[in-house]
């Protein structure tokens, strides 16, 4: 068999070798583990044995009620049930085939735990790791390490480009091996039972984020590698795709997206540790907050997608926006991965609110009439408009401040000049559009029928946890290893080609 991908593709690869088939994955970068080396190594994984041994109750039902919840009008049953019955599958093999042990992950609130079947501790897992060691990249390592001691052939800088196909006599489509590059020269590779798309995402493609994406998003913090490779070939096949104009978000500061982006490199996000912080709020062009800046990430991030609905041009109602902090917040927590007094070159300081106002062109007197009405419930602890504070996530959050309890964790009013503010933008962790797939992975052509030896998983597959909506820590890397132990499983009871 084939996988393109070295992330979570390499789970699949691993699984592959224990049934006894030879493996080639293909790899668009120069070293395997794809963004699964940047990632956290957090998994989200409903109804886990740990649960069940530490008494927080958790059920299938309740997991699926949770994503049905969150996933709305996106929702897919069969394909949130499969996640749910094969993900802890996966954990245990990873576990035996990689040598990583699992533990609580401590932060790991189920990101809408108001939803019904929502958990505030527990189904976000991570590594068991030493004291003090970050846990961040383990399981991409850990992967890549185990599928080399096993066999598994591993070809860096070899993307793959195009899927050789041929009809059969049903007129169904059956895929017959890959076309890849290694360097100038292009070969074809035979694949006698399967291949596996786990290629990733599209949020390095420009052309592909402006053509399907219904979000102002332009930056990821995704590998480079992320070009929609894997999307292009299927489209040429004659795969279907789904949710191609979804993806998981969050905010981040503009100017460090801007040099990330011309350097090329993955950024992980400093705004999403910030926005929560006391005396801190996200207000747009209009002077007006948008958001709950204490909800997680992806909420966040989601909130920059409204359109104007009024006098204005058409655009986006919330873009450009603007973090700004007082001096307090400043003095106390740094921001943009500053020290305390001194924050990152994302931010600048205004000698009152009217300044900060006219030179990053808000509106002045909707700022002030803004900054007035929050001030005013925050000394209170409350917020009538987005909630911040008033759930358990955003009382709890580990990024919010643990000198204080309750609301007060994330409420604070800004009134201690001078001022601050750094333009903000939706930035795109990871797109999740992709190959269309039935519940069993098997990827789907226009006329939904499936193509006979190819299979999906990750985000080039289109899935999410069933739905898009993104559960909890390990939102992405949990539906991708149960879809790839899905795959897995029925690769060896394929009969060869000929």
């Amino acid at each position: 068999m084939v996988v393109v991908g070295a992330g979570t593709g390499l789970y699949t690869a691993l699984r592959a070798r224990e049934e006894g088939l030879s493996v080639i994955v293909l790899e668009k970068g120069a070293k395997p583990g794809g963004s699964t080396l940047y990632s956290s190594s957090v998994v989200w994984a409903p109804a886990n044995k740990l649960m069940e041994q530490n008494g927080d109750k958790d059920s299938k039902a309740d997991a699926l009620a949770y994503l049905a919840a969150g996933s709305g009008e996106t929702y897919l049953p069969d394909h949130a049930e499969a996640f749910v019955d094969n993900v802890n599958i996966a954990l245990d093999n990873v576990t035996r085939l990689a040598g990583v042990e699992w533990v609580y992950w401590a932060p790991g609130i189920d990101y809408r735990s108001d939803l019904p079947g929502g958990r505030t501790i527990g189904r976000s897992l991570c590594p068991k790791v030493e004291k003090d060691q970050a846990i961040a990249g383990v399981l991409g390592g850990a992967l890549v390490s185990s599928a080399e001691k096993a066999g598994v052939e591993i070809m860096a800088k070899t993307p793959a480009t195009q899927l050789v196909t041929r009809v059969s006599d049903d007129g169904s489509t059956e895929v017959l091996g890959v076309v890849a590059k290694d360097g100038k020269s292009e070969m074809k590779i035979r694949a006698k039972r399967a291949v596996v798309m786990s290629s990733g995402g599209f949020d390095w493609n420009e052309s592909m984020m402006k053509t399907y994406l219904r979000v102002p998003a332009l930056y990821s913090w995704g590998t480079p590698d992320g070009t929609g490779d894997g999307q292009r070939m299927a489209m040429k096949a004659g795969c279907d795709l789904s949710f191609m104009n979804e993806a998981w978000l969050s905010p981040g500061y503009k100017v460090e997206y801007e040099e990330a982006r011309a350097m090329g490199v993955s950024k992980l996000s400093t705004a999403i540790r910030d926005d929560c912080k006391r005396g801190v709020i996200y207000v747009n062009k209009h002077g007006k907050r948008f958001t709950n800046e204490c909800s997680n990430y992806d909420s966040v991030g989601r909130s920059f997608c409204a359109l104007e609905n009024g006098v204005e041009p058409r655009g986006w109602q919330n873009l450009p926006a603007f973090a700004i902090a007082d001096q307090a917040a400043v003095d106390t927590y740094g921001l943009n991965g500053g020290k305390p007094g001194q924050p990152g070159a994302a931010f600048k300081q205004y000698g009152s609110i009217e300044e900060l106002a006219q030179t990053c062109g808000i509106d002045a007197a909707g700022l002030a009439e803004e900054l007035a009405r929050y001030n005013d419930h925050a000394r209170n602890g409350s917020d009538p408009d987005f909630g911040r504070g008033q759930d358990y996530y955003g009382q709890h959050y580990v990024g919010g401040d643990s000198n204080y309890e309750g609301a007060a964790r994330t409420l604070a009013p800004l009134e201690t000049g001078p001022f601050w503010a750094a333009e903000v933008v939706p930035v795109v962790l990871g797109t999740m559009g992709g190959m269309k797939i039935a519940a069993n992975a098997r990827v789907l052509d226009t006329d939904g029928n499936e193509v006979k030896r190819l299979f999906a998983h990750g985000n080039c597959a289109g899935v999410g946890c069933g739905g898009a909506f993104y559960a909890g820590g390990g939102g992405t890397l949990g539906p991708s290893l149960a879809f790839g132990e899905i795959a897995a499983a029925q690769l060896s009871s394929l009969e060869a080609w000929s």
